[in-house]
């Protein structure tokens, strides 16, 4: 290689680094723009400190990672058409006859709307629904036998709703990543609320205490008037530990981050195969019996009730 070609490829390599380097720096910079505005409209009131900006922006790309991962087992997308219920195993299952899921379909204010904006025939969604389990007791025949009153597992599902309609499955596994850490993002909050409550109940004790030390002029030697004074020197303590918690933003921001950091202790799920019968009993995977055989999804957020989750197509001409 003659020095005037390496010279030449040399300049071109540089002016290619220096290239991608200001456009991961104007990428960053956008992600940063838009973290900024999603804590604000999601999360508090307040911008990121800059202190906490790296911080932060890893914590939201490990939560986003996380979510990611969990979206791309959710089963499907298979067809919602009441049309589909006799013989897609997904839709017998759920719904107790096409036409409930004419109903939901109907009712559902954003899938409405879509159609009547996008203008395509055809969209992408997930359903979601309430997943339950009860006891029941059954007849069953092995053989020649006849047992009673054996115990299963009876699966039904209900609080059906169709989210994220788009034109592209990508694109709704995009707005549920956003409604995911939107939902993340607000558990801060809930704690917060559960801060607050704790103190107003802590400050009725504290009267109380106050009201009793001063109206009954208790002898400060005897050991109710000790124990009193500790206990509200304790509730006093508590209370301000709550201010701190509560009022700084510091405090505040600290608890978001760590939120985003360990998102699987808020937010899980996974993929179930089912085997249900006409009657949404569950049947073990070697039994001959007619029944429903599908995977789903089901996850959980926090101490909320599971559901169940799969991703759909549906046809304008389905409504």
């Amino acid at each position: 290689m003659s020095l005037k070609t390496f010279i030449r490829d040399s300049y071109q390599n540089f002016i290619s680094d220096v290239s991608a380097r200001k456009l991961k720096h104007r990428q960053e910079e956008q992600f940063l723009k838009e973290v900024n505005q999603f804590i604000a409209e999601n999360c508090s009131n307040m911008s990121i400190a800059s202190g906490y900006r790296k911080k932060l922006i890893q914590s939201i790309r490990h939560a986003l990672t996380h979510i990611s991962g969990l979206i791309d087992q959710i089963p499907g997308p298979i067809e919602l058409d009441p049309k589909r219920w006799a013989d897609q195993p997904v839709l017998n299952s759920m719904f107790l006859n096409p036409e409930e899921i004419l109903s939901r379909l109907k009712s559902t204010r954003d899938l409405k709307v879509f159609f009547e904006t996008a203008g395509i025939p055809e969209t992408f969604a997930l359903l979601t629904a309430g997943i339950h389990e009860k006891s029941v007791f059954t007849t069953e025949t092995t053989g020649e036998m006849i047992q009673r009153n054996v115990s299963r597992k009876a699966i039904y599902f209900d609080d059906f709703q169709i989210l994220v309609p788009a034109h592209h499955i990508n694109d709704s596994k995009v707005k549920i990543q956003h409604l995911a850490l939107i939902s993340l993002c607000r558990q801060p909050l809930r704690e917060t609320k559960d801060l607050l409550a704790w103190k107003k109940k802590l400050e009725e004790q504290q009267n109380l205490l106050e009201f009793k030390l001063t109206a009954e002029k208790t002898d400060t030697n005897t050991e109710d008037f000790k124990e009193t004074t500790q206990l509200l020197s304790e509730i006093k303590t508590k209370i301000n530990t709550i201010n701190k918690q509560t009022n700084a933003t510091g405090e505040h921001l600290e608890r978001i981050t760590r939120m985003f950091e360990t998102p699987e202790n808020y937010l899980t799920l996974k993929t179930v195969m089912l085997k249900l019968d006409y009657l949404g009993i569950q049947r073990d995977s070697t039994s001959t019996e007619k029944a429903n055989e599908f995977s789903i999804a089901e996850f959980q957020f926090g101490q909320s009730p599971k559901r169940a989750a799969v991703w759909v197509r549906i046809k304008r001409e389905s409504i």
